[in-house]
């Protein structure tokens, strides 16, 4: 009988594909019901990782000796390691890749905004070339914590990628069926989201089926760097289930390899460049034990939105040579709508400091402008670690505005036409929203004290009316008041993890530095692993594929010139 491991990240495609109807969300994860079951075996099918099984296969593998290897360039991680492979191929470098999962694409698969900030694309419309604008806006917005020549990267990198990528797929029909002509509405210095697309747009391309997966925007160039590696003939070789475990470096410290365990037993690859695509370390307790000892508190288990390989593995590698990583540069979430985290707007609305926060007492606990990492060991004190985000209609359309007109949140909307589509359209099923008529009804449908409710929302809005907050100190420009007039929305939240990332120090050319700052020759990193775009607690101004494509392009073609230089 099929069965779901606990490395199910719960992106609903195996409930949808069932034709038994046999799975379910139960508790924090999917599960089969075997009853229903057939073992027809279309969940595992679909499962991008690989956490639905059979028992009853085993695989047996030979063990083996050390496997030696030879190579110009490793890569640690086939999600948009994929990226780096195929610039450093086409450089005319022998690359290998090693992926410590049995399938390619790890979180790549789950991500889904790319935002280039400037492309050919936007200078043949005339637009404005914004991107030292946009640097400086990005330091700015994050108080000079982020490097320059790190932004500098990935402002110039994205644009520079997508330009690059036009060449192998059907980039330039995507980009002109987003429509330019609307990019003056996202603002010159994000630029339009190109690789998130409603699913009128999607069904407009030119790409197989199984290219599309739940992120689609990730899933689309880890397909298309595949197919660029066969059509061009590149000299790329991938090696699934090889876990990369330990950097070898020569008596001045450059790298020499990689030591992978591999099913039978132990490969090296021997080569000048590795480049750290390893992802985040959401699966590894260890580290968020080490990071985050909040984490485990509380009393109900924790989703953790994160792959199996995501356990934080260029950490360990890195601490081998003696770099330790940087708590302060690190980002882990843990609270949120029980909601597919990227499907919607949903998750931002209910965040935001405008709503109310309200626990199963029917009682306000928090400053709502608290960031994510510090409400989230708050909730785990609150009734079964719950919370409901309420507001009136007026306020969430408010908000939602605000959203869908900033371009850094565009193409949050996925199912849907508007946030008021979606949200109705949710409020109908049993899911994360309530809506209600009156704060009465509210109450009921939430599981809260209906005079306990009303009391609250009563005395914030007398705090709204005087401009202070006495019971938590929400500044006065974000109490904005719960209307005396319905319809009004709860939006259910949660504690969850969506994301654990950081841990590599890197430079504006991707290298990886130890903890003096001096770059480590040969070593680069890429995406999640990285600390690049991260401040303690927060996450990424820069959407995660638009800075994980940036730098792994760039460590490619970094990758290209080093060797160059050294004559390899």
């Amino acid at each position: 009988m099929y069965q779901i491991t606990n490395n199910c990240v719960c992106c609903h495609n195996c409930a949808t594909e069932c034709p038994m109807q046999a799975i379910d969300f139960v508790g924090c994860k999917y599960e089969i019901d075997q009853d229903k079951c057939v073992e027809c075996g279309l969940c595992a099918k679909v499962c991008h990782t690989a956490s639905i099984i059979d028992p009853e296969e085993n695989r047996e593998v030979p063990a083996h000796e050390r496997i030696v290897k030879q190579a110009d360039v490793v890569v640690c991680g086939a999600g948009t390691g994929l990226v780096a492979a195929v610039r450093a191929a086409m450089g005319g470098k022998k690359v290998i890749v090693l992926e410590k999962s049995s399938r390619l694409g790890g979180n790549t698969d789950y991500a889904h905004a790319f935002f280039p900030v400037y492309t050919k694309w936007h200078e043949k419309a005339g637009m404005e070339d914004c991107r030292e604008k946009a640097i400086q806006h990005y330091l700015e917005v994050t108080n000079h914590v982020l490097e320059e020549d790190v932004l500098r990267t990935a402002v110039y990198g994205c644009g520079e990628f997508f330009d690059w990528l036009c060449q192998f797929g059907t980039c330039e029909q995507v980009y002109h069926l987003v429509n330019l002509g609307d990019a003056d509405a996202h603002g010159p210095i994000y630029g339009p989201g190109l690789l998130n697309f409603p699913k009128r747009i999607r069904d407009n391309l030119n790409c197989r089926d199984d290219a599309i997966g739940p992120g689609w925007g990730g899933t689309y160039v880890k397909y298309t760097m595949l197919e660029a590696i066969e059509k061009l003939g590149l000299d790329v070789e991938i090696y699934t289930e090889h876990a990369a475990r330990h950097l070898l470096t020569d008596e001045h410290g450059a790298i020499t390899g990689v030591v992978a365990d591999d099913p039978g037993g132990q490969t090296q690859i021997n080569a000048p460049v590795v480049i750290l695509a390893t992802g985040g370390f959401g699966k590894s307790d260890e580290k968020l034990k080490e990071f985050a000892p909040w984490f485990f508190a509380g009393e109900t288990p924790i989703h953790r939105f994160s792959v199996p390989t995501d356990t934080g593995d260029g950490i360990d590698m890195l601490r081998e040579l003696g770099v330790e990583p940087n708590p302060e540069r690190m980002y882990i979430s843990m609270f949120g709508p029980k909601h597919h985290p990227f499907n919607n707007v949903l998750a931002d609305i209910a965040l935001e400091p405008e709503m109310l926060q309200i626990n199963l007492d029917g009682k306000r606990w928090v400053d709502e402008e608290v960031h994510l990492f510090g409400m989230t060991p708050l909730i785990a004190q609150q009734p079964k670690e719950i919370s409901w985000s309420v507001q009136g209609l007026d306020v969430i359309g408010s908000i939602a505005d605000r959203f869908l007109n900033n371009p850094a949140m565009a193409g949050r909307v996925w199912q849907f036409q508007t946030w008021e589509e979606e949200l109705n359209e949710e409020a109908l099923l049993d899911t994360p929203v309530k809506k209600a008529d009156t704060l009465e009804e509210l109450a009921e449908l939430c599981g809260m004290p209906v005079q306990a409710l009303l009391d609250t929302v009563k005395r914030y809005n007398a705090f709204c009316a005087q401009g202070r907050d006495e019971d938590f100190g929400k500044a006065a420009d974000k109490l904005v008041p719960v209307p005396d007039h319905g319809p009004y929305y709860a939006i259910y939240g949660k504690r969850f993890s969506e994301a654990a990332m950081g841990g590599l120090m890197v430079d504006g050319q991707c290298r990886v530095l130890r903890n003096d700052g001096t770059p480590i020759p040969g070593l680069y990193g890429v995406g999640d692993a990285t600390s690049a775009m991260h401040r303690k607690g927060e996450l990424a101004v820069i959407s995660e594929l638009t800075w994980a494509v940036a730098s792994a392009y760039t460590s490619g073609g970094n990758a290209v010139d080093y060797l160059d230089r050294k004559g390899q």
